[in-house]
């Protein structure tokens, strides 16, 4: 039975209070998702890539940050989508330059540091190894091989 105020989320399909999520228009009208699905829908639409690929991009990097190979990332939830900027003008995505998944402090401190150098002082060669081959592309061309295992230690 669905008490009143009460909205079942299309994304987690948890029973959440309407305060759980946004309003839609001036109206006051809620989005069909709660604020933590419609955060992640949005997350995802914005880099052209589907929550299975993200799980399994996960999951091919062993859970660990791409380039510090950091567990903790998980535990924190602060889990970042680094893609190619200079790939994509536009606001969104294309998904083919997404690079793979890293921990905070690697996306904003170091691969942001690292990419503003000019390239004879990029000499840092995990850096360099994860930008010219990032573990997405690895990913995508394992699994686009039938039978094809693929592993990625993190580092």
């Amino acid at each position: 039975m669905i008490q009143r105020g009460v909205i079942e989320c299309l994304g987690c399909g948890e029973s959440k209070p309407k305060s759980e999520y946004s309003p839609v228009n001036r109206g006051g009208a809620p989005r069909p998702y709660c604020k933590p699905c419609n955060s992640e829908r949005v997350r995802l639409n914005h880099y052209n890539v589907t929550k299975e690929f993200i799980n399994q991009l996960w999951t091919y990097q062993g859970e660990r940050c791409a380039i510090c190979g950091s567990a903790e990332v998980a535990q924190s939830r602060a889990l970042h989508i680094d893609h190619d900027h200079s790939c994509c003008k536009g606001r969104r995505s294309c998904g083919s330059c997404v690079r793979g998944l890293v921990c905070s402090n690697c996306n904003a401190y170091g691969l942001a540091w690292y990419e503003a150098l000019p390239l004879p002082l990029r000499t840092f060669s995990l850096l360099n190894d994860y930008i010219a081959r990032p573990p997405a592309q690895r990913f995508r061309e394992g699994t686009s091989t039938a039978g094809a295992e693929a592993s990625f230690d993190g580092r």
